[in-house]
């Protein structure tokens, strides 16, 4: 070929006397609708969001690539891992049934997927062999299909594809079990207790449990071509063996995992700090209802970990000591062995690789510990966004360790978190069992505390018109606020409205009143898109320092930069232009202790106030390993809240895409 394509961040324009004022250049991904948005009063959030938009834009041109410099290959695990992010940001109807359909182009006659859109070694050396790429990569099609349903209902994809994915499946069937074994892990997995044959959750600070991963995929394939069959209306036995099989590996994997009650981890205790783990058996429905809270209170007892990695050490290495003693100060910096060492956390920032990092956070929000979420999310030091944000990221790493070697420093297989950051940080997210993006959950969850977050926003398109919700704190005191919410519900949309409710399932009066006559909503956006870019463009607001190398003393310095990345920006929803509606008489619904009551919503424009919303400061730990160290203070609680034991989120629903894996 002619044409190539390259990211880069920055250019070198060269041998002109004067600087150039005539230069321009112009950044190109394929062509399809941006329809999401996010924004909210945490800098280091807002961040991290712009942080994967950025590489979702630089690895979207005519395949999902994995970097754009690089080896820009359309990788399965990749894909399922970040696609939830990309689905919220852009309208990815065409580009994700070319997607399937290029793997689909290239199946193997026996059934088996690759892990890429085309063959490559790495089928032999991660898969279960006879042509298979690893499980995880290779079930993107049959997963994809299957949430490709649920956010635009294409009824002619399911028909196409139907017959390819049943062809994946059999195949599995009859060679998972047998695969699984030569590459080394025994049915009881005795001995099993790291990262084995494949590559499960990739680029995590842990060692990878690859048995739960292939198994947990496996199940996510069945699962997927039950959901197609029944929207297909198929039934009988291709329906049946599809459900047998997925409940069967479930079993197989709870049997395992809750065998000694240690919390869903595997049989030999040595492996109680791989990844995924607990959060991949709560999110993903594999625990049993009875077993959850005893397996969400062991979660809790997980723990960070110093860090080895070069670039951290020789940092460390070249700081003066001022900056050093700070750093301890912190708990950003601790000891390893006799050596200073950065630490990487479980609970003040990420150690998960790209499907953990995902199903901690929903699993945390969907539990009553948004709060703990949050916390991961508003981290500072190695394994952040603030991390990245600090040397200087316009655009997410593939390793949440700096890589001036290896890694690349712009790639989205991380970037589940965005989504995360829209329907539980905002409170907006596709009702789990819809199918076209026909119906939407609004499901705001608060922080303990308004110093950590004090209003959230975000929009979600779909095929049935753009959704909205944004909530901010006012009035704050030391304990108590206003809570404001304000959702919109586009014509030919409707909407489930979870009432607020603190974290222990208290229910509190929510005064709830709709617009009596729909003001000029698009007129709202371009005036709130104007405040938000001359925001932007002041570069007042956004991140503000980063360390920067001098070579004259060969030190680290921090300096504060004034930057745009991260810049909070108020919602449209907000904005005063629709302060002029007319609202009908307020409605109160009353609080109750059962929580997740819920208020159908249809088309229309929603203003909710709760008046004295309890607000609690957060319980800080104590001592020089607090980054790095368990969450007692839960884990030793005798009530976990009223989430963890919600009968409603026990068994995985055949209509629920999202809660497939």
């Amino acid at each position: 070929s002619h044409f190539t394509t390259h990211a880069f961040r920055f250019a070198e324009i060269c041998c002109s006397e004067e600087p150039p004022s005539d230069v321009s250049a112009l950044a190109y991904r394929s062509s399809f609708k941006e329809w999401g948005d996010f924004s909210s009063s945490n800098v280091r959030i807002n961040g991290g969001y712009e942080l994967v938009k950025n590489a979702m834009n630089a690895n979207l041109l005519g395949v999902q690539s994995d970097c754009p410099h690089r080896e820009k290959i359309q990788y399965g695990g990749d894909i399922i891992a970040d696609s939830p992010a990309a689905m919220h940001l852009y309208d990815m109807s065409a580009f994700y049934r070319k997607v399937v359909l290029d793997w689909a182009d290239q199946q193997w006659d026996n059934g088996a997927y690759s892990g890429t859109s085309y063959w490559l070694m790495l089928n032999d050396q991660t898969g279960i062999g006879t042509g298979s790429g690893e499980t995880v990569w290779a079930s993107a099609p049959v997963v994809m299909t299957a949430r490709h349903m649920q956010h635009y209902g294409d009824i002619d994809f399911l028909e196409r594809t139907v017959d390819k994915h049943m062809k994946w499946l059999g195949f599995l069937h009859e060679h998972f079990d047998r695969g699984m074994l030569k590459k080394g892990y025994k049915e009881d997995l005795d001995g099993y207790w790291k990262s084995g044959s494949g590559l499960g959750d990739w680029l995590g600070f842990r060692q990878r449990d690859t048995w739960l991963t292939h198994q947990g995929f496996y199940m996510a394939s069945a699962r997927s071509v039950a959901y197609i069959a029944e929207k297909l209306g198929i039934t009988g036995m291709k329906l049946d063996a599809a459900l047998e099989i997925s409940n069967k590996v479930k079993e197989r994997i709870a049997g395992l995992y809750l065998k000694y009650n240690q919390g869903f981890l595997p049989p030999d205790s040595r492996g109680k700090f791989m990844s995924p783990a607990q959060e991949m058996g709560l999110f993903s429905r594999i625990v049993p209802g009875d077993r959850r809270c005893t397996v969400l209170r062991h979660y809790f007892t997980r723990i960070g970990h110093t860090w080895p990695g070069s670039a951290e050490m020789n940092f460390l290495e070249h700081i003066d000591k001022e900056t050093k003693e700070s750093m301890k100060a912190s708990g950003e910096v601790t000891k390893r062995g006799k050596k200073d060492a950065m630490g990487w956390s479980q609970w003040h920032g990420f150690n998960e690789g790209i499907f953990a990092v995902r199903y901690a956070l929903k699993t945390l929000s969907e539990t009553g510990y948004h709060n703990v979420a949050l916390d991961k999310a508003n981290g500072f030091g190695v394994g952040t966004w603030e991390y990245m944000l600090s040397h200087n990221a316009t655009t997410l790493w593939e390793s949440w360790w700096r890589s001036e070697d290896l890694y690349s420093h712009n790639h989205p297989m991380l970037g589940a978190a965005a989504e995360w950051m829209v329907s539980a940080v905002a409170g907006l997210e596709l009702e789990p069992t819809t199918t076209g993006g026909r119906e939407v959950q609004f499901w705001p969850r608060f922080p303990n505390d308004a110093s950590t977050l004090s209003y959230a926003s975000a929009t979600q398109g779909t095929r049935r018109g753009d959704f909205a919700i944004a909530w901010e704190f006012i009035d704050v005191h030391q304990d108590t606020t206003t809570l404001h919410i304000r959702a919109y519900v586009p014509p030919d949309g409707k909407a489930v409205l979870r009432l607020p409710e603190h974290r222990n399932g208290e229910g509190v009066d929510s005064i709830l009143k709709k617009a009596l006559v729909l003001p000029d909503i698009e007129e709202a956006k371009l005036m709130s898109d104007d405040v938000c870019a001359s925001r932007r463009k002041s570069k007042l607001h956004g991140f503000g320092y980063n360390w920067e190398f001098d070579r004259s003393t060969m030190l680290w310095m921090k300096f504060n930069r004034n930057k745009s990345i991260g810049t909070p920006c108020r919602h449209f929803l907000f904005h005063s232009h629709l302060d002029k509606a007319e609202w009908d008489h307020p409605i109160t619904e009353p609080g109750t202790s059962e929580n997740g009551i819920e208020v159908i919503l249809t088309p229309g424009l929603y203003d909710v106030v709760v008046d004295d919303w309890k607000l609690e400061p957060e319980v800080k730990s104590t001592g020089k390993e607090w980054r790095i160290g368990d969450r007692k203070e839960y884990y030793m609680s005798e009530d976990l809240g009223p989430y963890c034991s919600d009968s409603d989120s026990f068994e995985w629903n055949i209509d629920d895409a999202s809660h497939l894996i």
